[in-house]
């Protein structure tokens, strides 16, 4: 409570984003300046995405009549969840919204109050409307507006389990099209489900839905009953309980309430089962129980706290980034399949440590443990939205100025920037290493770290890595991350030019330091001597090492065969790091312990050169030099 209560109230707020603090500035934001873009946008509305802020704000609206698992709560209370969704917006999506709390139970003023208001809005995000009328007011909306209207409580899990479910079967080596699938529940998020899963190849003969009544068939009581969305999926199959429904199943989903599934019934269902339980707070059958009873089930959630989350939040973010971006005029069935899609590759993509990081440093890879991706990757923007826009454009949806000049790979990196500069800095360099194609030495080439750093940097043509170390022991590690990449791989004892053109060069470079022939080819051993003498002799571009060694054990081999530049008075160190939202490099904390003036000079010097090559105009401010720390001084 103290949350939603501490100043500013609430979640969200309205931030100017135009200079206001001097009279020209108010005289252009409103009047006389505001009537100039008023009359473009009446000679062409489209101009209403350029001039103001509505191609970019998304209105989350909702009556309140099913709200979470709360149920029916009214508008007023359930405005605290509409600005938590526009904070989600906001945070992974860097779209702005209006919460909008309609005071309606009426299917007709709820669509005509929604029209009224939507020329304010780029896109409508309809949320904790109960069924079957949010069905109805869906459907009548994304009918009569021309912006992309989509009710995430009915596509959003659809979207994020059907790529859960792709790859589930894919680590049980099932057919889609084979399976059968049991879903308890059958409100508007479960029958959405069972619409996309036959989309991806489900087949319906196969599916089995149950309500509160049992499974939904045409024999039972009160099939006469059942709504014509439900009766879509009634099956002639004898009536049942859910546990008749799970024998020999291969799926269960279920979107009901917490404990109506035991383990008994788990036991029954087909081999290497997929149980997706996804009641909150409490799943329909918890993971334990499940793993007391079946060691081949993989297991999925709703909750944090376990394995593979399946969270609205990897869906309706990134699907609206990637329709306003395109000004497209719906969200069709093809773009969310385009979606789906998108987070089943993405997921079998190796995970970057960051990633790792924000989830305490665990192991990720695809498997049974992991089969969508995180909600906190950020490469989720990447990939989904511009999965999203492209879909909409193949579909005719945009404007054709739009269709005409989208381009994949450069709407990719627009996505990309709004990660923060960090991320656009690093677009350029990658951007210019892939023109470039160097072959770069990763000294502990049998290091997790580094096999998933080659796995990236081959994913992104950034780089030909050469990987150093015993070649069973690298693949040993690749095998252990269930990585599969082909990669240039040298044991330094084992390659012929140790014990010829490198250690007589060694020698050469090292005689007058008391290095014997002998002693060159002894240190040649070291892979970080071996790296380094792969650059000095031209057979490498550059080298990267120090993550299993001290910072002095990396650097002094490279300096003592590759040397310093000619014009450099002293060797610098420099670490680019991201501080509030702005990248600073700071040079140096890594070498000279007691710099005297030109020192300090050639240091701020030479560190503004390496911030020009990033694209970054530098600004010098010097730091007062830390007595505490590793060093020994």
């Amino acid at each position: 409570m103290d949350y939603h209560a501490a100043s500013p109230r609430g979640k969200i707020t309205v931030v100017p984003t135009k200079p206001h603090a001097t009279q020209r500035d108010l005289s252009l934001a409103y009047s006389p300046g505001v009537a100039y873009p008023c009359l473009e946008i009446e000679k062409d509305a489209g101009k209403a995405n350029q001039y103001t802020s509505k191609g970019n704000l998304v209105a989350v609206i909702s009556n309140g009549t099913a709200v979470l698992g709360l149920g029916n709560i009214g508008a007023v209370a359930s405005k605290p969840v509409m600005e938590g969704k526009g904070l989600l917006f906001k945070a992974f999506a860097d779209i702005d919204v209006f919460d909008i709390e309609i005071d309606t139970e009426d299917v007709d003023e709820f669509v005509n109050t929604v029209k009224r208001i939507a020329p304010t809005f780029g896109g409508i995000n309809l949320e904790d409307i109960k069924a079957p009328e949010c069905f109805e007011i869906e459907k009548r909306l994304v009918k009569e507006l021309d912006i992309p209207v989509m009710h995430d409580d009915q596509h959003g899990t659809a979207i994020i389990s059907g790529a859960a479910l792709l790859n589930g079967l894919e680590v049980v080596n099932k057919d889609i099209g084979q399976i059968k699938v049991v879903i308890s529940g059958a409100g508007a998020s479960a029958l959405s489900c069972a619409a996309h899963y036959v989309q991806l190849g489900v087949r319906k003969e196969n599916l089995l839905i149950c309500d509160s009544g049992g499974i939904m068939t045409k024999k039972r009581k009160d099939a006469a009953e059942l709504n014509r969305y439900k009766a879509k999926f009634a099956r002639d199959v004898p009536d049942g309980s859910i546990g008749d429904a799970l024998v020999g199943a291969d799926v269960f989903l279920g979107l009901s309430k917490g404990g109506i599934v035991t383990g008994a019934m788990v036991k029954r269902m087909a081999s290497r089962p997929l149980i997706f339980a996804l009641a909150n707070p409490t799943p329909e059958i918890m993971p334990e129980e499940v793993a007391r009873v079946r060691d081949d089930a993989i297991m999925a959630t709703g909750r944090s706290d376990y394995p593979n989350q399946i969270n609205n939040v990897l869906g309706f973010p990134y699907i609206f980034r990637g329709a306003l971006d395109v000004a497209a005029t719906e969200i069709t069935e093809g773009m969310k399949m385009a979606a789906t899609q998108a987070l089943a590759k993405l997921a079998r993509e190796p995970v970057p440590d960051d990633v790792a990081a924000a989830y305490g440093g665990e192991q990720i890879q695809f498997g049974p443990e992991y089969l969508i991706p995180k909600p906190f990757d950020a490469r989720v923007l990447i990939w989904e939205a511009s999965a999203v826009a492209q879909a909409a454009v193949a579909e005719g949806l945009t404007p054709p100025e739009i269709a005409r000049s989208f381009n994949i790979e450069t709407y990719q990196k627009e996505l990309e920037s709004r990660l923060g500069l960090t991320r656009s800095i690093m677009r350029g360099v990658m951007d210019q290493a892939a023109r470039e194609r160097k072959r770069i030495v990763f000294c502990e080439g049998d290091h997790p770290t580094m096999i998933k750093a080659a796995a990236q940097c081959i994913q992104e043509r950034i780089c030909e890595p050469v990987l150093l170390g015993r070649h069973h022991e690298i693949e040993a590690v690749m095998e252990e991350l269930g990585l599969e990449f082909e990669c240039e791989m040298i044991d330094p004892r084992e390659d012929p030019r140790r014990s010829s053109i490198y250690t007589d060069e060694l020698h050469k470079k090292r005689e007058r330091k008391g290095v014997t022939r002998p002693d060159a080819k002894r240190l040649l051993k070291s892979r970080t001597y071996f790296g380094s003498m792969m650059v000095e002799m031209g057979d490498a571009d550059g080298i990267i090492g120090g993550i299993s060694r001290h910072y002095p054990d990396f650097l002094r081999p490279c300096l003592e065969t590759i040397g310093t530049d000619s014009n450099a008075h002293r060797v610098i160190g420099t670490y680019m790091m991201t501080v509030k939202g702005k990248v600073m490099f700071i040079g140096d904390a890594t070498i000279n312990i007691y710099p005297d003036a030109r020192t300090l000079a050639e240091i701020a010097i030479q560190t503004a050169r390496v911030a020009k090559r990033f694209g970054i105009e530098p600004r010098v401010a010097l730091l007062s030099f830390s007595n505490f720390g590793s060093s020994g001084a």
